[in-house]
């Protein structure tokens, strides 16, 4: 991560407890289940990969700084780094984007301007990772906002045997035929409760 926004030095962080969210396992709340069926937000994977990036290091403190930034577009260039997109009225209005791995996607930041588009943006893009094979989605840290839809801590130990599936070539983050729909974005993404 970045040291400070206007800081181009980058540090390595391994957090003694680390965030996952179980692959599929997004929890929707009723209330946002009924903004999802108003289909006022549309879903799109990799359009706009650099202004996703750019709103999420929008604000007073971050650590995406330049270093991570350039990283990152050199990883989406690469086919890596990956991005999801909500947009309401045609205007991007929350996303998520994050680093593929083998098996593992690594969530790096997401945002939002709109009330909910965030969530939409996890949602839709566990959805993604669920359906094309991922064995784990990392937060990096745990929060509470985080815990609340669905996320767990679990200790450095039992995340460094999860890393194992970054020598898992099976998954498949452009798996055909795509996802196309909020009922199925709900179907991988999340679970009944």
């Amino acid at each position: 991560m970045g040291m400070a926004k206007n800081n181009p030095e980058i540090e390595w962080v391994i957090p003694n407890e680390r965030g996952i969210i179980p692959v599929g396992k997004v929890y929707c709340s009723k209330s946002l289940k009924k903004i999802v069926k108003k289909n006022e937000f549309s879903i799109s994977f990799n359009k706009n990969f650099k202004e996703v990036i750019n709103n999420c290091a929008n604000r007073k403190t971050t650590w995406i700084n330049s270093t991570i930034y350039n990283l990152f577009i050199t990883l989406h260039q690469m086919g890596f780094a990956h991005s999801v997109e909500v947009c309401r009225n045609k205007v991007l209005v929350g996303g998520l984007y994050g680093l593929t791995l083998g098996s593992v996607f690594f969530a790096e930041s997401m945002f939002s301007t709109f009330p909910n588009s965030s969530k939409l943006a996890l949602i839709a893009m566990m959805a993604k990772i669920n359906y094309g094979g991922f064995k784990v989605f990392d937060t990096q840290f745990p929060s509470k906002h985080l815990n609340t839809l669905g996320g767990i801590s679990i200790s450095k130990e039992k995340f460094k045997q999860k890393l194992h599936f970054t020598n898992d070539n099976s998954a498949e983050f452009n798996k055909f035929p795509k996802l196309k729909n909020w009922e199925e974005f709900l179907k991988y993404g999340t679970f009944n409760s």
